[in-house]
């Protein structure tokens, strides 16, 4: 039997169950409202220097007319031997064009690409009529747990006014890459490692490059990556390709 003690306890018991359901859904609001407001207004001082510093990235993006004059900055050996972000990011992850294959494996290009390797996504580049115009990929080096993007492109080189491609690390945090696909709001970008921008005409004088770029190795092990591209050309044409996010070489959800 009910007595009236017993049902003040069970109101009592109800309204602490409505008041805590009420708190966290205010919490989850605030966290909800609180990302939003990241992703799309960083204001704050952290946000400030990190958009700086992705500015200044940009800006002084891997030059690949430059690799002749610093072999280290293709020697991925010790990469390969010991995997961090240190030893990985930043490095040209193949060969460069101005040297034979035999002789830039002896001074470390390529140490990354071996058995473990493989492109995670060979994406078509198309023009507003469907025709292709180019391909962008996405390497996963297993044995330096890294990435690199590659991006070649059929335009005359005289019709391109700049060329660019990066690699991004994205947040791993599960609640925010839910969010992400609910919202379909850009992803939190942690690290970028990028090449270019170049002009047409540096492509050109440079022979060797020719219609294609290779973006810098990222380390990543386990957060999302992904690669972009930014090229524009004469007439106003452009191209903003990028490809879906991948862990550990795994695709996760479309960026």
């Amino acid at each position: 039997m009910n007595t009236p003690m017993h049902l003040r306890r069970a109101r009592g018991r109800r309204w602490h169950l409505l008041a805590l359901t009420a708190f966290l859904v205010c919490c989850l609001l605030v966290m909800t409202i609180s990302v939003v407001m990241l992703r799309e207004h960083p204001l704050n001082a952290g946000s400030m220097l990190s958009l700086a510093a992705n500015g200044a990235q940009a800006s002084q993006g891997l030059d690949p007319t430059k690799l002749i004059a610093d072999p280290a900055s293709f020697d991925t050996r010790p990469c390969a031997a010991n995997p961090s972000p240190d030893s990985c990011n930043g490095k040209y992850p193949v060969s460069p064009p101005h040297m034979s294959p035999s002789y830039s494996v002896q001074i470390g290009a390529g140490a990354c690409i071996d058995g473990s390797h493989k492109i995670v996504e060979n994406q078509v580049i198309t023009d507003t009529a469907g025709n292709a115009v180019g391909t962008l990929q996405l390497w996963w080096l297993g044995r330096c747990r890294s990435y690199f993007g590659f991006v070649s492109f059929s335009f005359p080189l005289s019709q391109v006014q700049s060329a660019s491609i990066l690699v991004q690390i994205e947040t791993s945090n599960g609640f925010l890459q839910w969010f992400d696909n609910v919202s379909q709001l850009p992803p939190l970008v942690t690290g970028t490692e990028q090449t270019g921008p170049v002009s047409g005409s540096t492509l050109t004088t440079d022979f060797m490059l020719g219609q294609q770029l290779y973006s810098p190795l990222i380390y990543s092990p386990s957060d999302p990556v992904s690669a972009h591209i930014d090229i524009e050309l004469s007439g106003g044409i452009s191209y903003a390709n990028y490809t879906a996010s991948y862990a550990g070489g795994v695709k996760q959800y479309i960026g």
